[in-house]
């Protein structure tokens, strides 16, 4: 069943594609019911999880996409509220993909073939169900899949329920503040490979923004802190391991680069850690908070999270008052070697956002604690790096502007 859903999916697409060309040129989107699968098996066919995406020609500026299920009828809900369509100028691209997860509104395991929908396009966030729409229709949902746990270890392995963080949008749009890393890696990974996945994408980024010298592929990069890791394809990764198979690496290849965290977990304890290989120290910066993640990121440095069940790397944000969006990348296969052309064409394009509210996230299997960011560092570590073209100066403007009038 789940492969006659994925071809009549991609039928789907191709209209649902050619619909919004004629009705709004530049948006594309299309849905997916999610099948999720752990160590390699199938573990829950038709969940009650739902994926979105969107495919866009970019602008000069930022805007956002709120997408209705039975729009202009007493059960209209949320999809999705509130996916930002970034603007040319901050991920240097031209043609973009974003995606997101929502609750589908079904029980766990009941096949939803189609769904009724709306979607507009805006310059300033949603508070509220939209009433009028730039493209309603009716579109069949196919299959896509992602992993309960994806190799960290000691983490849930019990799926969680969607959720959209509850964020509070009816706060004031102003005060906008944005950074994306462009030409973040995504690496297919093997079984379990989340951990070091993740770390080969930061320190494969590090090297290209700073011409660090590593001569490895992304892959090489993988299996190589793998090994440092301890990493298996049954167990995953434990976070002591995670941060002393990443000391191990830099210091076996002399980068100039230093380690330092927030947070902890089952086997990372409070306070600084020594790798018993390298004698190298990673610095405990205190608890996990959204200050923290903002200021290693605006500063152009590499931040891996680590919530219960899943590693990835993140690629950027945007944020004001409380409101705190993330997107990272990460391998909702993890089929290594066997990973196929089509599924290497889906991690090329896969950007996912989700939330930041409270110390809690969503890294694609349910609300969840994050309880560990990693980032990556040059010595000397650099100030806040200039920002990036519309990325935010264009948003801080736009904000200004708002609050004038």
């Amino acid at each position: 069943m789940n492969q006659s859903k994925l071809l009549l999916a991609t039928a789907v697409f191709i209209f649902v594609a050619f619909f919004t060309y004629l009705s709004h040129a530049n948006v594309a989107v299309n849905f997916n019911q999610v099948d999720f699968y752990q160590d390699g098996l199938l573990s829950t066919p038709n969940s009650e999880w739902g994926e979105f995406n969107v495919t866009y020609d970019q602008g000069s500026s930022l805007q956002w996409i709120n997408v209705v299920a039975d729009p202009g009828t007493p059960n209209a809900r949320w999809i999705v509220q509130n996916n930002p369509l970034l603007p040319s100028g901050m991920t240097g691209t031209s043609l973009f993909n974003g995606t997101s997860y929502f609750d589908l509104g079904i029980s766990r395991g009941t096949d939803i073939p189609a769904l009724n929908f709306g979607y507009i396009v805006s310059s300033t966030p949603a508070s509220s169900i939209p009433t009028s729409f730039d493209v309603t229709g009716s579109a069949s949902v196919g299959s896509s899949q992602n992993i309960i746990n994806s190799g960290a270890a000691d983490g849930n392995t019990t799926l969680g329920s969607p959720s959209n963080g509850n964020l509070n949008w009816g706060v004031s749009y102003l005060g906008v503040t944005a950074h994306w890393q462009m030409n973040m890696p995504n690496v297919a990974q093997k079984t379990n490979y989340c951990v070091p996945g993740a770390a080969a994408n930061s320190l494969q980024w590090l090297n290209k923004s700073l011409n660090l010298g590593i001569t490895q592929t992304t892959v090489e990069t993988m299996n190589d802190l793998a090994g440092k890791m301890g990493t298996t394809t049954t167990v995953g990764t434990y976070d002591t391991n995670f941060v002393a198979g990443k000391l191990n690496y830099i210091s076996s290849n002399k980068l100039p680069l230093e380690v330092h965290f927030v947070g902890g977990g089952a086997t990372l304890k409070k306070g600084d850690y020594t790798d018993p290989t390298s004698k190298t120290v990673a610095k405990n910066d205190g608890a996990v908070t959204w200050d923290w993640i903002q200021k290693e990121k605006m500063k152009g440095q590499d931040i891996e999270l680590w919530s219960n069940g899943h590693v990835v790397v993140m690629e950027g944000f945007i944020s004001w008052d409380n409101i705190h969006l993330i997107a990272y990348r990460d391998d909702p296969y993890q089929h290594g070697v066997n990973t196929t052309a089509d599924e290497l064409a889906r991690l090329a394009s896969r950007h996912v956002w989700t939330y930041y509210i409270n110390g809690d996230t969503d890294l694609g299997n349910g609300k969840a604690k994050l309880h560990l960011a990693v980032a990556e560092s040059p010595v000397p570590e650099p100030g806040t790096m200039l920002l990036v073209g519309i990325g935010i100066a264009g948003i801080g403007y736009l904000r200004k502007r708002r609050a004038r009038q």
